[in-house]
C-alpha cells in the first residue's frame, strides 16, 4: 500500500472521528438545552397550577357555617381529619347529648352526609362558574395571590429564552395590558350571558390567564412518557371515530325526516 493511500485512509478516519465527535457534542447540547428548559418549567409549573385553582382551593377550604353550632364544629373537624379517620370515624368529636352508641353513630352519619354534600355543592358551583374566577385578574387585589403571580412573571422574564414563543408573546402582552380592562370584559360577558337565551361562547383575550395555562400544558407535554402519548393517541382516535359515526347517523336521520 502506497503512502498516499495510507494518508487518505487516515484522513477519512480522522473525518469520521471528527463527525462523530460533532454529532455527540450536538446531542449533548440539545440534551442540556432540553434539561434546562424542563428545569425552568418545573420551577413555575406547580405555582401556575396553584394559581389557576386558587379560587377553587379557597372555596373548598372555607369553614362550614351552620346555625347548629355542634354540627358546624363537627363538620369542620371532620374536614381537617385524615381520610382514614374520616373513613373509620376515629378521633371524632361528639356533642354532650350524644351519649349512647346509637346516638353517636347517627350524629357521625349526619356529619359525614353534611360534609360530602357540602363538597359536592362547592365542586359543582366551581365547575359551572370557574371561567368567572379562574383568571388572575379577579385575585390581583389579594396580596398573597399577587406576590405568587409576580414570582412566576419574574422567573419567566429572567428566563425568556427557555420558554416557548407563545409564553413570550403572553409575557409581552401582559406588560402592555391593564388587568382591570380584562376584568371588565369578563364581567360584561357574564352580564350578557345572564340575560341571553343561549350562553355565548365568546373568548376573552386574557394574557394573564393564558400564560399560566400555557405553562401547565407545555410542561405536561414535555414530561409525557411514551405510554402516556400512546394512550392519548388511542383516546383521540376513538373519540374521532365516535364523532364520525354520530355525525353519519345524524345525517341519515335528517335525510329520513326530509323524505317524509
Amino acid at each position: 500500500m502506497e503512502a498516499s493511500e495510507i494518508a487518505i485512509y487516515i484522513s477519512f478516519g480522522s473525518l469520521a472521528v471528527s463527525s462523530l465527535s460533532f454529532l455527540f457534542s450536538a446531542r449533548q447540547v440539545a440534551y442540556s438545552r432540553k434539561s434546562e428548559r424542563k428545569r425552568n418549567y418545573d420551577k413555575v409549573y406547580h405555582e401556575a397550577c396553584g394559581l389557576l385553582t386558587y379560587h377553587f382551593d379557597k372555596e373548598m377550604e372555607a369553614p362550614f357555617v351552620h346555625e347548629d353550632k355542634d354540627l358546624e364544629k363537627a363538620v369542620n373537624e371532620f374536614a381537617s381529619a385524615h381520610w382514614l379517620e374520616q373513613l373509620y370515624g376515629l378521633n371524632s368529636w361528639y356533642p354532650e347529648y350524644a351519649k349512647s352508641n346509637k346516638e353517636k353513630a347517627d350524629f357521625r352519619q349526619r356529619v359525614s352526609d353534611t360534609y360530602y354534600s357540602l363538597q359536592r355543592e362547592r365542586t359543582n358551583a366551581w365547575v359551572t362558574s370557574f371561567h368567572d374566577y379562574q383568571s388572575p385578574v379577579f385575585h390581583l387585589d389579594n396580596h398573597e395571590f399577587t406576590e405568587r403571580y409576580n414570582q412566576v412573571l419574574e422567573h419567566v422574564s429572567q428566563n425568556l429564552s427557555c420558554f416557548s414563543p407563545g409564553i413570550n408573546k403572553c409575557w409581552e402582552k401582559i406588560k402592555s395590558t391593564r388587568p382591570d380592562k380584562v376584568k371588565k370584559e369578563y364581567e360584561a360577558l357574564k352580564r350578557v350571558n345572564a340575560l341571553a337565551c343561549e350562553t355565548l361562547d365568546e373568548g376573552v383575550n386574557d394574557p394573564f390567564c393564558k400564560l399560566l395555562l400555557l405553562i401547565r400544558y407545555e410542561y405536561r407535554q414535555m414530561t409525557m412518557t411514551f405510554r402516556d402519548r400512546r394512550e392519548v393517541f388511542w383516546f383521540n382516535l376513538r373519540m374521532r371515530f365516535v364523532r364520525a359515526v354520530s355525525l353519519f347517523f345524524r345525517k341519515k336521520k335528517d335525510q329520513f325526516f326530509e323524505e317524509d
